[in-house]
């Protein structure tokens, strides 16, 4: 069971009674004893007035300490919230944004804040803000060397700084005096490794309204967003692992999966059709074999492309493993799909990949299967297509050389 805090307003209050009770016990025990008691008395009410004493010398370091537990709490509480959001939301300005909101929880003199992403061309822009008008937003666009942080620290940035009322009279300043309002300003470099990523501001109107145990807070945060990137940056990158086979550019299998189960609801719903294409790289092994793995990776990136190229914004096409690749193709038949893969497969095979001091003319074969008519399954639709593209493998064009010595292709 949680414990209710007791407030330090309701600890004084009490206190409060029990020396009224004391006083009160005091002037009428002087009353029934007289003078005989006044050292006594003295006593309790000098002890009275050290009490008080002591309680109003450590009710500022109280209300720090309780300061210090709230901003901790919400720093605890934003870390969560984040980790919650990376997983969740796509969209990193929200992030960005979340972390700001907090900020000024924890800062209520704050008048703006500002996350400012470096450009390749060596400019900040923003990337979330918080008290600035849509027009400057943007229209903010300034070079990193005219940024606050950049001129205090003479273009050293390696750590959070507290930028003083003095400081800025040291500061020259693009912004426009309409724009000019900062009295007291926190501002933090984003570093992702050893990268300038951007700046962490934290604006106030106020004069010193920030100190330097506020630089520690907003240090947290700016590492907070530090955290944030790098977890992005490897969710992204395992996202991508899932979803891209790393050598054709082609979806992965399983993704593939993903996306047909997609699409075979959507065609049923719709009560609609699709063809599925299976794709085998022609003597794949042969070209391992006899000029290497990096030779047969050229052929397989090779005949990936001339099939991707050839695709639709609708169609999918993946990767199964090895030599073979599969495709979805939505709204079309088997008798279309077969003319326009015949014409890939023909600019294909008239083309040719050097390894050594040979030639090589690509190729592959494929199989079509349409839905509903051949499978109403992806397992049933692959063996049909399966099944016809080995009876393509089979029927080799007659005199068809796919290796020949370098330069009798002409």
């Amino acid at each position: 069971m949680k414990q209710k805090s007791i407030s330090f307003g309701v600890v004084l209050a009490t206190l409060v009674v029990a020396e009224l009770g004391v006083l009160l016990a005091v002037a009428l025990t002087l009353s029934q004893f007289g003078p005989d008691f006044r050292p006594l008395a003295a006593l309790i009410v000098g002890s009275l007035l050290l009490v008080n004493a002591a309680i109003w010398l450590s009710y500022p370091r109280f209300q720090a300490l309780k300061e210090s537990s709230r901003r901790l709490g919400l720093l605890a509480e934003m870390n969560v919230q984040v980790s919650r959001e990376i997983l969740v939301n796509e969209d990193i300005e929200l992030i960005y944004r979340t972390v700001l909101n907090y900020l000024f929880s924890v800062f209520k003199t704050a008048t703006s804040g500002s996350v400012l992403v470096l450009g390749t061309d060596d400019c900040l822009t923003f990337a979330a803000s918080r008290g600035f008008s849509e027009e400057f937003v943007n229209g903010f666009h300034i070079k990193l060397e005219h940024s606050f942080l950049y001129q205090l620290t003479e273009g050293k940035i390696t750590e959070t700084r507290l930028i003083t009322t003095e400081d800025f009279s040291d500061i020259r300043t693009v912004l426009k005096p309409e724009n000019w309002q900062y009295r007291s300003v926190i501002s933090a470099p984003i570093f992702v490794g050893d990268r300038l990523f951007g700046l962490l501001n934290l604006d106030s109107s106020v004069d010193d309204a920030y100190e330097l145990g506020d630089v520690d807070i907003v240090d947290r945060f700016r590492t907070q967003i530090e955290i944030i990137l790098l977890a992005r940056e490897r969710y992204t990158q395992d996202i991508k692992r899932y979803q891209v086979d790393a050598l054709t550019g082609l979806f992965t299998r399983r993704y593939f999966e993903d996306l047909f189960k997609i699409s075979l609801e959507r065609a049923i719903r719709h009560q609609e059709s699709f063809v599925i294409a299976m794709f085998d790289v022609d003597r794949l092994k042969f070209v391992n074999d006899n000029f290497g793995h990096l030779a047969g990776d050229r052929m397989l990136l090779f005949i990936a492309n001339a099939l991707r190229t050839a695709c639709r914004a609708s169609d999918i096409m993946g990767r199964l493993g090895g030599d073979e690749f599969i495709a979805c193709y939505p709204l079309t038949s088997v008798a279309a799909m077969d003319k326009s893969l015949a014409g890939v497969r023909s600019k294909v095979r008239a083309s040719r990949l050097r390894f050594a001091d040979t030639e090589h003319r690509p190729s592959f074969s494929y199989g079509l299967a349409s839905f509903p008519d051949d499978g109403s399954d992806l397992e049933s639709l692959i063996a049909s297509a399966d099944s016809r593209l080995y009876g393509m493998k089979s029927q080799r064009a007659p005199g068809f050389r796919d290796t020949l010595p370098f330069g009798i292709l002409g």
